[in-house]
């Protein structure tokens, strides 16, 4: 009986100590901020005869993101603690740099909001659908698309300027991807029921005996 205790007690304890673990593990803007990495994501298309990779590396407010497709390649630089806001962009060899100045919207027309529409769905269909594991832990490399993917979405779709010696915004406010994981629910009212007519009243016919 007392090995049976002791089994199960010990049992309790790694699943409780398997749980802490997965709580202090999921990051802050703090970490995220503040964190060095570099991950890739591979994927086929054409019956595997193309190979598309979107690599990110990391350095503290540093970022660069290569999105390679085939011969193709758009490569940008975006330090999220540097303004004005901006972001720098290779494409064929050629150096280009997109400043913002006004949010991007469907009516807004300029090559920064194409630049970041295009990085977005990079990061979005390349990053956070294709790379493995969990997205809140920076261990993974789904986190780390996340974590990126966040900071960005701060510095170049909201205009928000980071420092590493201040605390920093908080990157999971206004995030569009929760918003749609997690819609409103809607309330229905409920129609009080009608009441039938009798056949006679919707005829128009008198009641009672003839």
């Amino acid at each position: 009986m007392s090995c049976l205790k002791f089994s199960a007690i010990l049992c309790l304890l790694v699943s409780l100590n398997a749980v802490a673990q997965e709580k202090v593990e999921k990051f802050t803007s703090k970490e995220c901020l503040m964190s060095n990495f570099e991950t890739s994501v591979t994927r086929g298309e054409l019956f595997g005869l193309m190979q598309r990779t979107l690599t990110i590396k990391k350095e503290v407010c540093q970022l660069s993101i290569l999105n390679k497709k085939s011969f193709f390649e758009t490569d940008y630089k975006i330090d999220v603690c540097r303004e004005p806001i901006h972001m720098k962009v290779t494409v064929r060899g050629t150096l280009d740099v997109y400043k913002r100045d006004r949010s991007c919207d469907s009516r807004t027309q300029s090559e920064f909001c194409d630049f970041w529409s295009k990085l977005k769905s990079d990061l979005q269909d390349q990053g956070l659908i294709f790379a493995t594991g969990e997205r809140e832990k920076l261990s993974t490399a789904h986190g780390k698309v996340y974590c990126s993917y966040l900071l960005l979405n701060k510095y170049l779709g909201k205009g928000v300027l980071f420092s590493k010696y201040n605390d920093p915004s908080d990157i999971y406010e206004d995030n569009e991807i929760q918003k749609r994981s997690n819609p409103k629910k809607v309330k229905l009212r409920k129609e009080s029921p009608k009441k039938e007519k009798a056949p006679s009243e919707e005829l128009g016919m008198p009641q009672g005996r003839f």
